[in-house]
């Protein structure tokens, strides 16, 4: 029984077939009209994967692709172009590239789940975009740094206190995720500026604010760049940029935070600057240890002037009381019942009563009196 033969195709099928591919990608590269369906067009490409022309075609897509992505990158070497249109014109330029893909791919689909699936070597059409968008915008040193200055120079703008198009940030930053040039394009240089600003930012407001006032900035900072990689950077930023600010705000200000505020701040009973210290100083390394051994120096040298001064003898001991209360409170409300400040607080108050010589007996009944009441 013979085998029934499939119908041979003209001669210049795959040339016609080819040609109307060609204007629908044309058509959709330059944002015109197309004058084939996709069923029309999705049976062609079937048709001539079928004969065996699908590493002609797929070569054939790869050369036009190429050729229109070339072309892209010539608006935007214009050495006047001003650096917020240069970004919109590539955020443009990215987000129509993507499309017009997605319009290809949806096109090609057959070539792509057939000879590209059994060829490993062979990038699928999405990835191929991707790609040539790489090699011919980004992978340009003149390009690549333009968008990364750009990018730069919003963020800085943003720290200032100005509006800037967040939606453009998260879109470019975006494209050199997909790109996968995000960590070595823009991460590195990005967390440079960050500690260049926030170094200086911190030398100056140390000697320029009041610790509340310094304390109050720095939460606001951190708060901010929290919302940065909330609405535009790459998750995989926060812990580098938060510790970055961490360090430059508060690391290297410690001690001349607590030499500077915290007296003060303690003598007013400040309950929310003293709990927006702990909060601040339990981020980073030995900051609470700081302020314990210093929260314990003020106990000391306050408790002190109580016992040692003989015309309190008469109400030492409510002032006494008083004063422990005072500092319980702000170790349960402000220092979240760190055990570590208690046992410092205690310890505190058992060093000074003892600070007085030549103690008159009634002096030493009261002090006792005292003991009992902070121990039971």
């Amino acid at each position: 029984m013979n085998r029934k033969r499939e119908p041979k195709l003209p001669d210049d099928y795959r040339e016609q077939t080819w040609d109307k591919l060609r204007s629908a990608v044309l058509a959709i590269q330059q944002s015109k009209p197309n004058q084939y369906s996709l069923e029309e067009l999705y049976q062609a490409v079937e048709n001539m994967c079928n004969h065996k022309m699908a590493p002609t075609l797929y070569t054939r897509l790869f050369n036009l692709t190429d050729n229109h992505v070339s072309h892209n990158i010539e608006q935007f070497l214009a050495e006047s172009m001003d650096r917020f249109l240069f970004l919109k014109k590539m955020n443009e330029t990215w987000l129509a590239h993507c499309n017009q893909m997605i319009m290809i791919r949806s096109i090609f689909l057959y070539l792509d789940r057939t000879y590209v699936l059994q060829n490993p070597n062979i990038s699928s059409i999405w990835d191929m975009g991707l790609e040539l968008f790489s090699k011919y915008i980004l992978l340009n040193t003149l390009v690549q740094t333009r968008v990364v200055e750009g990018l730069l120079m919003l963020i800085e703008k943003e720290r200032q206190g100005d509006k800037v198009d967040r939606t453009l940030l998260k879109s470019l930053l975006r494209m050199l995720t997909d790109l996968q040039i995000y960590d070595k394009a823009f991460e590195q240089k990005f967390l440079q500026s960050t500690e260049r600003l926030y170094s200086a930012e911190g030398q100056r407001l140390m000697q320029e604010l009041e610790v509340p006032d310094y304390l109050a900035h720095v939460d606001k900072r951190i708060h901010e760049e929290n919302e940065r990689v909330l609405h535009y950077l790459d998750s995989g930023t926060k812990y580098q940029l938060v510790h970055t600010v961490e360090k430059q705000l508060l690391s290297e200000h410690v001690t001349n935070i607590l030499q500077k505020g915290l007296d003060q701040i303690l003598s007013e009973n400040r309950i929310n600057d003293l709990t927006l210290l702990y909060q601040l100083l339990s981020r980073v390394k030995n900051g609470l240890t700081e302020l314990c051994t210093a929260f314990n120096g003020f106990i000391k040298k306050r408790g002190r002037t109580i016992v040692i001064d003989p015309e309190k003898d008469k109400t030492m001991v409510q002032e006494l009381l008083d004063f422990k209360d005072t500092m319980d409170n702000i170790v349960i409300t402000c220092f979240n019942r760190n055990e570590k400040f208690s046992n410092s607080l205690k310890e505190a108050f058992e060093h000074f009563i003892n600070q007085r010589t030549n103690k008159p007996a009634e002096l030493i009944g009261k002090l006792l009196y005292f003991l009992l009441c902070i121990c039971y």
